[in-house]
């Protein structure tokens, strides 16, 4: 049996397996789950106690939420129950932006509201729009791509718990409920099949990687103001002809993911808090990082953050170091003096309105980001110059929706300096990063479509210049999420311009679809293709055409706890970088997540 087994992983079938038995395993115990939870009173979303409020998503696709009643309000007794619900009842599943990777990825239109059961967010008003992704802590929906970003002191109202493991997440240990801890976990199966990976530049053709993670977390809080969280997280990975697993974050042993405290208050007419010790951090725009999709171990990092909420203004400000996972051994990651993020961010969102008889609902946000990297590179006429870096990177973002239109537009520019390495010549910085994503949601056909334009102009530098001259190629280092641009990640994001439509549909309650087709450019052919932000290729094409990128994304969500997604796409290279050495190629990505 095993020899069959192994038979069939070389055949390429063992990517596959293993998401598969999860599905149908998750899939009963969720079963068993949802059954306890049928005759589970939800709150009446009809009633006073939520008032329903419309989302966007970074300007791109909207959803329809909740924002709750205070979470220690009692249900008044004239309330009725919502309807009882069967498993595969729409109304018992968490809306898809709950997905770990959802920062900064289109949505679907939830048509119906949301039950405040399902939404476990915090008391930031305005800023839980767009299943709180305005308030800075990724997307906050039935789960966060943040575990401790959720909100669950609802359950402190009898009325509001179940008899399932829905239980874990408050476990009170003083009279009064005011000291209790929230549980969570989640596990995650990803398999890649790379057709020519790295427009070939890596030769391992076909390649199939499988990657796995598990984390689990505790939340503790200490009353009202102080709170404890800790996560534990390991990642695995292997697959047949795979490649790209050094470095620590595709393979890591057990170890701390997450560990703050975090103290908070009322002060100024505003809710404050403050947090130190490790933590993932995802208040920035969804181009200069996000929830790190594709290896197994996301960024976190080390440091202070602070931040405050008025009625319709919030500031976050940070000062961050990486942390370091490049250890093998459990329980050895340490901080990355080297890699650091520091600076702020504030949103304003303006009075909601209506027009062409849609709420409407914008945002302004202005922010500064400051890198400093130990370990950066640029191109070179022949190869690439290792060196470091400081950036300094103002911008702005306007994003939201005007009736039936919702956009997101971006603007940033950068600063600051490169050093070869060993002392090298030392060069100035100017570049900057241009974005625009516009769509018109077609609210009353089937699926609800948004169909829209993305585009980009991301600055490149010159590579034939002398070494003290200034360099105009713009650095975002921190993993933008795949799905922005090219979910192959076989391009990125400097030295580009691209241009393609979008459209997204949501066939039914619980699943989604992403239709997108991208036309790259190099911004300057005096600089290099990029396969991410800070490192380039070796081709040295002619041509400014890079490729176009048809792709598309299925989404999935089963369960309470299961996701199952597929994505795939082809990445046509241009005649000009194929003739410089690269292939054209199929990329396919399936994934399961089974969070809890």
């Amino acid at each position: 049996m095993e020899k069959k087994h192994l038979s069939l992983l070389k055949a390429g079938f063992g990517p596959c397996l293993l998401p598969c038995s999860f599905i149908l395993l998750t899939t009963v115990i969720s079963a068993s789950a949802h059954a306890k939870d049928a005759t589970t009173p939800l709150i009446n979303p009809h009633s006073p106690a939520s008032t329903l409020v419309r989302h966007h998503t970074h300007g791109q696709i909207a959803t329809i939420s909740s924002v709750t009643a205070p979470h220690n309000q009692s249900r008044s007794p004239a309330q009725k129950p919502a309807k009882e619900s069967s498993f595969w009842d729409a109304e018992m599943l968490p809306p898809l932006s709950s997905r770990s990777e959802a920062y900064g990825y289109p949505q679907m239109l939830e048509l119906n509201a949301v039950p405040p059961s399902l939404l476990h967010q915090g008391p930031w008003g305005v800023f839980n729009t767009n299943s709180g992704a305005a308030a800075g802590w990724g997307t906050v929906a039935y789960y966060s791509n943040v575990r401790w970003a959720e909100d669950w002191s609802r359950l402190r109202n009898d009325k509001n718990r179940n008899k399932s493991l829905e239980a874990l997440k408050f476990i009170p240990f003083n009279k009064d409920e005011t000291v209790y801890m929230t549980l969570s976990a989640n596990f995650e199966n990803r398999n890649f099949y790379d057709q020519k990976a790295g427009l070939g530049t890596v030769r391992k053709s076909p390649a199939y990687r499988n990657t796995l993670r598990w984390s689990a977390g505790a939340d503790l809080h200490l009353g009202k103001h102080v709170r404890l969280y800790g996560e534990l997280l390991s990642g695995q990975a292997g697959g047949v002809n795979y490649y790209g697993y050094a470095g620590g974050r595709w393979r890591s042993k057990i170890d701390a993911q997450q560990a703050f405290i975090e103290v908070k208050g009322h002060m100024l007419g505003a809710t404050m808090g403050a947090m130190a010790g490790r933590m993932v951090f995802l208040d920035a725009p969804a181009y200069i990082t996000a929830g790190s999709v594709y290896p197994t171990v996301p960024y976190s990092w080390n440091g202070l953050r602070g931040y405050a909420f008025w009625k319709n203004f919030r500031v976050d400000i940070f000062d961050l170091m990486l942390t370091d996972t490049s250890n093998p051994v459990a329980f050895r990651n340490k901080v990355g003096w080297k890699t650091r993020l520091f600076g702020a961010y504030t949103s304003y969102a303006l009075p909601k309105f209506q027009l062409m008889g849609q709420k409407s609902q914008i945002f302004i946000d202005a922010f500064y980001m400051g890198y400093l990297l130990a370990n950066s590179s640029i191109p070179g006429a022949t190869s690439n110059i290792a060196g470091s870096t400081h950036r300094d990177t103002p911008g702005v973002k306007i994003w939201g929706n005007a009736g039936h239109v919702e956009f997101s537009t971006g603007a940033m520019w950068q600063g600051g300096n490169f050093q070869a390495a060993n002392n090298g010549p030392k060069r100035s910085v100017s570049a900057y990063f241009l974005n625009a994503t516009v769509a018109w949601r077609f609210s009353k056909w089937w699926s609800r479509p948004a169909i829209g334009i993305q585009a980009d102009d991301i600055s490149g530098g010159n590579m034939h210049k002398n070494a003290t001259s200034k360099w105009g190629g713009f650095l975002s280092p921190f993993v933008p999420t795949a799905f922005y641009l090219d979910q192959s990640v076989a391009f990125g994001l400097s030295n580009v311009i691209d241009v393609g439509p979008v459209i997204t549909l949501a066939p039914t309650q619980n699943t989604s679809l992403l239709l997108k087709v991208p036309v790259v450019w190099r911004h300057t052919t005096n600089d290099a293709v990029y396969n991410n932000a800070s490192t380039a290729y070796n081709f040295r094409p002619h041509g400014g055409y890079s490729a176009t990128l048809p792709q598309a994304n299925f989404t999935w969500r089963a369960t309470r706890n299961l996701t199952y997604s597929i994505g795939a796409e082809y990445v046509f290279a241009s005649k000009a970088l194929v003739q410089s050495g690269a292939s054209s190629g199929a990329f396919v990505l399936g994934t399961a997540d089974v969070t809890f």
